[in-house]
């Protein structure tokens, strides 16, 4: 009836970083205040929280990586360092009130979900257990360390830690330190470690495409004027976000407009490395542009000519009790293996479990092929939402602007339940069977499955279960809101 009162939901968001920090954000100008942010760690930033290595910065200019409804202005640098970016989060966590729904030190263990009375039953790891309306997993697609199963790792005798759990109390000068791993934290964090260590091994499976970084840091007074003028931050974000989605066009079908970058990237390689013709030909990439993430910085090849600092060409096959063998067969010693090795890509929701309908149990239906529809929702699990799932990360981009794509869906199915007289939707199976199809058909075309690279974007077998295959405009349309047609409403 008109003027009716809309019903009261409630929701259970677990993770807060950029995806769980908005939603909560939306939700709650949206008049859902019935919430709670579960966060494992003890902080606000999710990976900008973990990942407090030397030399942690964002890949992407500051002003695109933020919130449009909350854009910063007090980035020190064009690329903010991991702690602006943490910042910026709990800022807008105080801002907007949000704090208040947090509990910290508190993960998600479980999550039921009810058909009898339409909700989810969470079981948290204070011991506690609540039903709430929605559940919203905001974990991310980086949140999991990966190590490698090498052989013998279990032998070293010195201290070992992965890029997301650096051991601050370690002092590195004098130390034999290897690197394993060529991947956007180590090209940061390997510079650093240079600086202070006796000698750095680094481990490179494949060579990262590399691109000079067009950073700088901001002054006083340009701080002051984005303050002012914030219609000078939006400029800022318009511009890069189109010349994102140029690219985007590039990595899923057009390779030629991946060309002027690939120019860019092999001219600033024999600028800098022309006088050093075997590093250099280590240094050069064997796979298209674009095939993996291509890295910004302008530390990389300094540091890879310095004395102290050797680049190894090829998997370490093995761990010894005193450092690592190369595939030549020849042990290296170190005192410190630091793990560049990047993240587990198909964990979305771990270390959740899910139970859907039926008592169907999320990442048992998935296997190593995760797929939700618009990255989002997964036929079974009914009010379910996933933050920055499947298909949903950028070869070039910002992952808040999908989050904020995602934010707008969400609201309009909230909205949509209040509106009628249900309790719950659950997308219909065949609506996800055709977006397979529909992704399996545009991945083909795309330098992440013809690139002729191994990725974090790609399984074992071919599919890519991690990034958007088209233009971001288009995604921005298509979770505008939802199809009711493709729900059924319960």
């Amino acid at each position: 009836m008109a003027g009716q009162p809309k019903r009261a939901f409630s929701a259970a968001i677990v993770g807060a970083g950029f995806g769980g920090v908005g939603a909560a954000i939306r939700l709650v100008q949206a008049g859902i205040t019935d919430i709670t942010l579960f966060e494992r760690s003890d902080g606000v930033g999710g990976v900008w929280h973990s990942n407090q290595y030397p030399g942690a910065a964002c890949d992407v200019p500051s002003h695109v990586y933020s919130f449009s409804f909350a854009p910063g202005t007090q980035w020190s640098r064009r690329y903010a360092p991991q702690a602006d970016i943490a910042q910026y989060l709990n800022d807008i966590v105080d801002d907007f009130n949000v704090r208040q729904y947090l509990r910290l030190n508190t993960g998600v263990e479980s999550a039921h979900f009810d058909a009898q009375i339409g909700s989810w039953r969470v079981a948290s790891s204070d011991g506690q257990v609540r039903n709430f309306d929605f559940l919203i997993s905001a974990c991310g697609q980086l949140s999991n360390p990966s190590i490698p199963d090498l052989e013998g790792i279990t032998e070293f005798e010195g201290p070992s830690f992965h890029s997301a759990n650096w051991d601050h109390s370690l002092n590195l000068s004098g130390k034999r330190v290897a690197v394993v791993g060529t991947g956007a934290s180590a090209i940061q964090f390997t510079p650093e470690v240079a600086k202070q260590a006796a000698q750095v091994d680094i481990y490179q499976r494949s060579a990262p495409w590399i691109l000079h970084k067009l950073d700088r840091e901001y002054p006083e007074w340009e701080k002051r004027f984005f303050r002012r003028f914030p219609a000078r931050i939006s400029l800022s974000r318009l511009f890069f976000l189109s010349v994102f989605e140029l690219l985007t066009y590039g990595f899923t079908g057009r390779h030629w407009v991946l060309k002027p970058m690939m120019k860019a990237a092999n001219a600033y390689r024999k600028k800098e490395l022309g006088d050093h013709p075997q590093l250099q030909a280590k240094a050069t990439p064997d796979y298209d542009i674009g095939c993996k993430r291509a890295l910004f910085t302008n530390d990389w090849y300094p540091t890879l000519k310095r004395a102290n600092v050797e680049l190894i060409h090829g998997d370490a096959p093995r761990v010894t009790s005193n450092g690592l063998v190369d595939r030549e067969g020849r042990e290296r010693p170190a005192d410190v293996i630091i793990w560049g090795t990047g993240f587990k890509p198909l964990d979305f929701v771990a270390p959740m479990k899910i139970f859907g309908l039926e008592g169907r149990e999320l990442s048992e239906i998935w296997g190593d092929r995760p797929e939700a529809y618009l990255g989002t929702t997964v036929s079974g699990f009914p009010n379910m939402f996933i933050m920055y799932g499947p298909n949903t990360n950028h070869g070039a981009g910002s992952v808040p602007y999908s989050n904020e794509c995602q934010y707008n869906y969400i609201l309009d199915a909230i909205d949509r339940l209040q509106a009628g007289d249900h309790r719950y939707l659950d997308l219909k199976s065949e609506v996800l069977d055709q977006w397979r199809d529909e992704m399996e058909e545009r991945s083909a075309k795309s330098v992440w499955t013809q690139g002729g690279c191994e990725s974090w974007y790609v399984t074992k077998d071919g599919f890519n279960t991690n990034n958007w295959p088209g233009p971001w405009l288009e995604y921005k349309r298509r979770t505008r809101c939802i199809n009711p047609s493709e729900y059924q409403f319960y």
